[in-house]
């Protein structure tokens, strides 16, 4: 059940920072920042929710055989893109460029979240279905 409401408030901050970035356009242009990567990252974060749903539906189980599941590769680009404009913006000193920044790096720390919410709960499950198995005679 738990799970359920957390996976819910993901989905909630990954739309919500998007539409937030969305916002600060103007100031990461005026400082020299593309607005290709602006839609880059506002689209990476929306990519944390496709990673959400693709551990949740049951094609992720091909995902624990393989070294990296899929889902995390899906990270990556929020969480690179979002450092690199956070460090650029934060540079700069000025007030709105700093609030432009700290949406950025919100948006890669949403997406350390999301990977290490994904890791624990197939941990967790790895544990659970070990325990599981050694108890049957």
């Amino acid at each position: 059940m738990l799970g359920i409401i957390v996976a819910i408030f993901i989905i909630y901050l990954s739309i919500k920072m998007s539409l937030q970035l969305k916002k600060h356009k103007e100031v990461f242009v005026l400082h020299g920042i593309s607005s290709s990567k602006i839609i880059a990252l506002q689209f990476a974060a929306l990519l944390y929710i496709l990673s959400l749903v693709g551990y949740i539906l049951p094609v992720s189980m091909l995902d624990l055989i393989r070294p990296i599941p899929i889902g995390f590769l899906l990270l990556l680009p929020g969480i690179i893109l979002g450092k690199k404009l956070s460090n650029a913006m934060e540079c700069i000193g000025i007030d709105s460029a700093s609030r432009a920044g700290r949406t950025a790096n919100n948006i890669m720390w949403l997406g350390i979240g999301v990977g290490i919410y994904i890791s624990a709960n197939v941990i967790l499950g790895l544990m659970i279905g070990s325990i599981g198995s050694n108890n049957s005679f």
